[in-house]
């Protein structure tokens, strides 16, 4: 009895003390770096090193929160990214929530299955992907126009172009592909720039992005082969 005690508590303590850990280093990022939000701490599979997800990354840390380690945290015995599943679980959204009226609707074959794409139309990565999605049948496309005006000056004004065509997702198919000039209809505002503010709440970085109709989150491109795993 009094080593199952002793186990107990020394269980309990070795969990208040970790807890108390993660608060300190939550604690100490708050005081280190106001103006980045933290959304998760926890405990990495190393010793005194945490996993945190600030700033739409994952990054790891000691308890003083000063230094950090970017990259993938590998179980190279498994083989398994463990900053990769975690970023699945962690980078996640309600696509419940997300304004469908903003994107362009594409439903090829029965559409069963849901991809919602955040792409760009100046992107030469979107570019990619395309081509790989022309190979892919039975999905329902969103697609929000999501131009990064930092990286490409000339994508604000085309992804407006492409929604006040008479037929936006051809429109778009015409520029990304075939590099097609689009045909805007007069008297047509477009959601452009609440996409942008969007996109900025889900933490959207980089294009394409996009997910699936668990919320799970995809970055760059996938070749058909690999949507089509995705997609099971």
């Amino acid at each position: 009895m009094k080593t199952w005690f002793t186990a107990l508590s020394l269980s309990l303590f070795t969990m208040t003390m970790s807890h108390a850990d993660i608060q300190t280093v939550e604690k100490n990022l708050k005081q280190n770096f106001p103006d980045i939000p933290v959304k998760s701490v926890k405990n990495s599979p190393v010793k005194d090193v945490y996993e945190v997800y600030m700033g739409g990354r994952i990054v790891y840390t000691t308890d003083e929160a000063k230094y950090f380690f970017v990259g993938n945290l590998i179980d190279l015995k498994e083989q398994k990214n463990l900053t990769e599943e975690s970023m699945q679980v962690l980078s996640k959204i309600d696509v419940s929530k997300l304004p469908l009226d903003q994107a362009i609707k594409q439903v090829k074959g029965k559409g069963e299955r849901v991809i919602y794409l955040f792409s760009d139309p100046e992107c030469p990565y979107c570019h990619k992907l395309e081509q790989e999605l022309k190979k892919i049948d039975n999905v329902t496309i969103y697609l929000f126009l999501y131009p990064i005006a930092t990286l490409h000056p000339n994508a604000v004004e085309i992804s407006n172009k492409i929604w006040c065509s008479k037929q936006p997702y051809q429109a778009w198919l015409d520029y990304t592909i075939d590099k097609k000039q689009p045909v805007a209809s007069k008297n047509c505002t477009s959601p452009v720039t609440k996409i942008a503010a969007l996109g900025k709440t889900l933490e959207v970085e980089g294009t394409p992005t996009f997910f699936l109709k668990d919320g799970t989150r995809i970055s760059g491109v996938r070749s058909a082969e690999e949507l089509e795993k995705i997609l099971k």
